[in-house]
C-alpha cells in the first residue's frame, strides 16, 4: 500500500517551499535594498516612475508597520481556523477541494481511497455496512462524503447492493465500483475492494507525479516574475538617470 498521506504532502512541499523563498528574498529586498536606492535616488533628485514609487512606499510600510502585519496575518489565521470548524463554511471548503482547479481530481481519490479503506478494513471484521460506513464517514471527515454516506446507508436498507449504490454518486472511480461489484457476486467483497484500492493509490501516486512535473516550473516562474519585477522597479530610475547624463 503506498504511503497516500506521504505522497500527497510532497506533491504540496515544492509550492510551499518555492512560496516561502519568495516571500522571504521580496521581504529582504523591501527591507534592506530598496531603502538604499531610495535614498540614493533621493539626493540625485531623481524622479520615481509609478513601479519605483509602490516599492518605496511598500519598504515604507514594512519597515515602520511590521508588528501590525504580524497581528494581522495572526488574525487571519486564528479567524480561519476558528470560522472552519462552523459546520456551514466546512461543508464549501469541502465541496471546494473535490472542485478546485488542479487537484480536484487528486483531491477526490485521496478522501476516497481513505474512505473506502476504512470502510473494508471494518467489513472484513464483520461490522454491517452501514456501521462501516458510518465510521467510514468519521475518518474521511469530509462533509460531502457524509452526504453521500446517507444516501448509501438508505440504498443499502432499501435492499440494494453496494456496487448498484455507488454508481449513482460520481465521485467513486470506476475501477472502484467495478471491484465492489465482483466482490459480490464473488462473496470476496473485501479482497477485490482491496484490490481496486491498491490500484486507486497507484493512480494516486502518478497524479502526484505528474502535478509536480507542472508545478515546480510554474512556481519558479512566478518567483522569477515577481523578483524580475521589484528588481525592474529598482533599477529603473538609474536607467533614466544615465540616459540624461549621455
Amino acid at each position: 500500500q503506498i504511503d497516500i498521506k506521504h505522497k500527497v504532502n510532497s506533491a504540496f512541499a515544492y509550492p510551499v517551499v518555492v512560496g516561502i523563498m519568495c516571500i522571504v528574498i521580496v521581504t529582504a529586498l523591501v527591507i534592506f535594498i530598496i531603502p538604499v536606492f531610495s535614498k540614493l535616488y533621493k539626493q540625485l533628485h531623481v524622479a520615481l516612475p509609478g513601479p519605483t514609487q509602490a516599492l518605496v512606499t511598500l519598504s515604507v510600510i514594512v519597515r515602520q508597520w511590521w508588528w501590525l502585519i504580524i497581528l494581522l496575518i495572526a488574525a487571519v489565521v486564528f479567524l480561519s481556523r476558528r470560522f472552519s470548524k462552523a459546520p456551514y463554511l466546512k461543508a464549501k471548503w469541502d465541496l471546494f477541494k473535490l472542485n478546485m482547479p488542479v487537484f480536484a481530481r487528486l483531491n477526490r481519490m485521496v478522501v476516497v481511497s481513505r474512505f473506502m479503506r476504512t470502510f473494508a478494513m471494518l467489513a472484513s471484521s464483520g461490522i454491517s455496512f452501514v456501521k462501516a460506513l458510518d465510521i467510514a464517514n468519521a475518518v474521511a471527515n469530509n462533509s460531502k462524503i457524509s452526504e453521500i454516506t446517507s444516501q448509501l446507508q438508505k440504498s443499502i436498507e432499501e435492499g440494494n447492493g453496494l456496487a448498484e449504490s455507488m454508481r449513482k454518486h460520481d465521485i467513486f472511480p470506476p475501477i472502484i465500483t467495478q471491484m465492489v461489484a465482483s466482490g459480490e457476486e464473488a462473496g470476496e467483497l473485501t479482497a477485490m475492494l482491496n484490490k481496486g484500492l491498491d490500484f486507486l493509490d497507484k493512480d494516486i501516486d502518478r497524479t502526484v507525479k505528474t502535478l509536480l512535473v507542472k508545478l515546480e516550473p510554474a512556481m519558479t516562474l512566478i518567483m522569477g516574475i515577481i523578483v524580475g519585477f521589484i528588481l525592474m522597479g529598482v533599477y529603473l530610475p538609474m536607467f533614466d538617470y544615465m540616459s540624461r547624463i549621455k
